[in-house]
């Protein structure tokens, strides 16, 4: 009968076999490398023609209140949504007879162009909010037909035959529709841009670190693969989903630096077990069993980090979750698959062609471990109360901007100011009294038993009273306009379309931009206010607040099942119970501070020459920060993993905790700067995006990534590790008993 130290081995050996990846035969690499790049060959296929069946929609939930009453002006009302905007000039004044017989028929054509639902112009209706102040220029205004979409669609269609000069008009567009549009068009651009960027930055990086030229290309090549699977994924999800134009800049992004990473993390840790004098099978496999089992990690829990989003109510996230997975779990398999392979084709030949090799006095393969980081960690091992207080102190200081954060929903802004829908939109700002996308619209509905309509006898007063809250320039009804609760003029014409078969619409013009704090304080006010009737409050800035408000209730949920799988992976890779936690809390102080710098530059205003020309909006993208935050917090683990699994290797063998933390730190400071530095420089090449909500995504995984790379993984963590000592391996058992804190348990990698 075996003793119990005997026993307990074997029970940790049988653990490790059954979360530790299996090595495919590879008795015919070749066979494994000609399936990759058949692979490749049928992913560039499907690739062909992917931005075409991306979409630009699902930034709201569907179901708010604001967007009811969309709704319910576009099934009740015949008053146009403003889908596109046209900004029609004229040489002279707007009513001047050639301007009017132009305007006229120009309006018809919209009418009549396909897609086009109904529309209202100045010259049809004579809505005198629909000229400018200068009386020389005038809007059309149309709504679409279909969902989102459909009116991206149709505005490619409209837009180009019915903008330019139209004989003695110029005409420009603008509206969700035709912003969509070039948002998509932008994003298509910069991908190439993005890639450009990033692919030869990435290869001057990996050279660095590792001088092999051979050893530097195996990455890139497993990057580059998953990139042509990266798009071939969206073009078969959008099959299934609508997929947002966005994700092709973001999955393959993130795709890259993933694989490529992955790749570094096998390649890393074959050259150390051959300088260790193992044959290249045995180090194949040794790399495989350990490196591949911190891929696997790695992987599962990027998957469960981006799995939260399919728990948030905007549909744009949603696609964009189900994108990531996909992309995530694509570039773990090309890794684990076709990195062996290469190193037992290339293993003999992976140290030729060492650039640095001349520098070094040992002529042989460089060491895993880096002298700086071994200095480092025997410098905070030394004293790490000190370095771990700076380090929380100095991470606290970057994340105090983010509780004055504020939010919006993307709109023209987030395009360039010289795109068409942008510099369009700043012209009727500036020219109009009150632009389409500036209105509140409330419909009311009658009370049971009561006639409705019309604007009764109480909708007066109501209206009266809406027309003095602070903010609102005059509130119209199909009574006249009130301003300063007096009427201000009767009906027009266009005034009978604000009766509805059983409720009436009242539009508020106030000059407050969506997501501002002046919009949410007169939209509580409105709310607020008695109505005489039910009533859905609708508009721009009213679907920004209902949308923040929505995912503001679904964060919590979302953050503790993603907080929860992430602990249990970690317990499961670690067989720790102090360890898990640790990580998720250094994870999140080191998340909240990049957030902060988000809020300095892009919020604030302060040192935007970092990520170019960009039109403030003095709010954050309201999609962005969930995406952002299950990113980062996904790569975070990530390095988390690779340092833990070298500190548990070196404690297991001897165990002294501080020897362990600064071998850890010695022999992944190199690894995981190179990784991070991957990483943001794949995301990081989205600044150079036109798009603004890139800009703020590509800077802000490049930031939080280096700082956890850095600051956290090199200072911070080994701090807490070091003061925490033994307890890091303490791990309860079924019946009160605890394992042995140096009892072996866990591969390395």
């Amino acid at each position: 009968m075996k003793s119990p130290s005997t026993q307990e081995p074997d029970r940790n050996r049988t653990r490790r076999r059954c979360i530790t990846p299996k090595l495919p035969r590879l008795s015919s690499p070749w066979r494994v490398l000609g399936a990759a790049a058949l692979f490749a060959v049928l992913c560039t296929v499907l690739a062909a023609g992917s931005f075409d069946r991306l979409g630009q929609s699902g930034y709201t939930p569907g179901d708010t209140e604001a967007e009811r009453a969309e709704q319910a002006v576009s099934s009740q009302f015949a008053v146009p949504v403003g889908d596109l905007v046209f900004l029609v000039r004229t040489p002279g004044r707007v009513d001047d007879p050639t301007a009017l017989r132009a305007g006229t028929a120009l309006a018809e054509r919209v009418a009549r162009s396909a897609g086009v639902r109904r529309t209202v112009s100045y010259w049809t209706s004579g809505d005198p909010a629909l000229r400018s102040r200068d009386g020389r220029s005038a809007l059309i205004v149309a709504e679409l037909r279909g969902d989102e979409s459909a009116h991206v669609r149709a505005a490619a269609r409209v837009v180009p035959e019915l903008t330019g000069d139209q004989g003695p008009l110029e005409v420009s567009a603008t509206g969700p529709a035709w912003a969509q549009h070039e948002v998509v068009e932008q994003s298509r651009h910069d991908l190439m841009r993005a890639e450009l960027i990033a692919a030869p930055l990435v290869l001057l990086v990996l050279t660095a670190a590792y001088g092999s030229l051979a050893a530097t290309l195996l990455p890139m090549v497993i990057g580059l693969l998953s990139v042509v699977g990266a798009l071939a994924v969206l073009r078969v999800l959008s099959h299934f989903t609508e997929v947002s134009a966005f994700a092709a800049n973001i999955t393959t992004a993130l795709g890259f630096g993933l694989a490529v990473d992955y790749g570094l993390f096998l390649v890393a840790r074959y050259r150390e077990s051959t300088a260790r004098g193992l044959p290249a099978p045995e180090a194949v496999t040794e790399a495989f069993r350990t490196a591949g089992r911190t891929v696997l990690f790695s992987a599962t829990i990027v998957v469960c980090a981006l799995g939260a989003l399919l728990l948030l109510p905007l549909p744009f996230l949603t696609s964009l979750a189900w994108a990531g997975i996909a992309v995530v779990m694509l570039s773990a398999v090309v890794a684990l698959c076709v990195v062996p392979a290469l190193l037992t084709v290339l293993g003999p030949h992976l140290d030729r062609g060492d650039v640095w090799r001349w520098l070094r006095r040992n002529k042989g393969v460089a060491s895993a471990e880096s002298p700086g980081w071994r200095r480092l960690g025997s410098a905070v091992a030394r004293r790490p109360a000190l370095f771990g207080g700076v380090c929380c102190l100095l991470l606290a200081a970057l994340a105090v901007p983010f509780a004055g954060a504020r939010f919006a929903l993307v709109d023209v802004r987030s395009l360039p100011a010289s795109a068409s829908s942008h510099a369009t939109a700043d012209l009727i700002h500036a020219d109009f009294a009150t632009p389409p996308d500036r209105a509140l619209t409330i419909v009311m509905t009658a009370r049971p038993g009561r006639p409705g309509g019309s604007a009764g006898p109480e909708t007066i007063p109501y209206a009266r009273r809406l027309s003095t809250l602070p903010g609102v320039t005059d509130v119209r009804t199909s009574s006249g306009t009130y301003r300063h609760g007096r009427r201000l003029a009767g009906p027009t014409p266009a005034s009978a379309a604000y009766d509805g078969r059983d409720a009436t619409l009242l539009t508020l013009a106030a000059p407050q931009a969506p997501g501002s704090e002046a919009a949410g304080q007169l939209i509580d006010a409105v709310r607020e206010l008695p109505a005489p009737g039910p009533t859905l409050v609708g508009g721009q800035a009213p679907l920004a607040a209902d949308t923040t408000h929505a995912l503001a209730n679904a964060l919590p949920r979302a953050g503790l099942v993603m907080l929860l799988t992430t602990f249990l992976l970690l317990l499961i890779f670690t067989r720790s119970l102090l360890l898990p936690v640790k990580a998720i809390l250094v994870g999140l102080l080191s998340l909240t501070a990049g957030f902060g710098a988000l809020v300095l530059v892009f919020q604030d205003r302060h040192a935007t020459w970092l990520v170019g020309d960009f039109t403030p909006t003095g709010a954050l993208d309201t999609s962005m920060p969930p995406l952002l935050f299950c990113i980062a917090f996904g790569l975070s683990v990530d390095y988390e993993l690779l340092l833990l699994s070298r500190v548990k290797e070196h404690y297991t063998a001897h165990g002294d905790n501080r020897a362990a933390v600064v071998f850890g730190v010695a022999h992944t400071g190199r690894l995981v700067t190179a990784s991070a530095l991957v990483v943001a420089i794949s995301m990081g090449a989205l600044v150079s995006s036109g798009i603004t909500s890139l800009k703020l995504l590509g800077f802000g995984l490049a930031l939080t990534v280096l700082v956890d790379a850095t600051v956290v993984r090199g200072i911070l963590v080994p701090a807490a590790m070091c003061l925490a000592g033994r307890a890091n391996w303490w791990m309860p058992r079924p019946g009160g008993a605890a394992d042995e804190p140096n009892a072996p348990s866990m591969s390395a990698s």
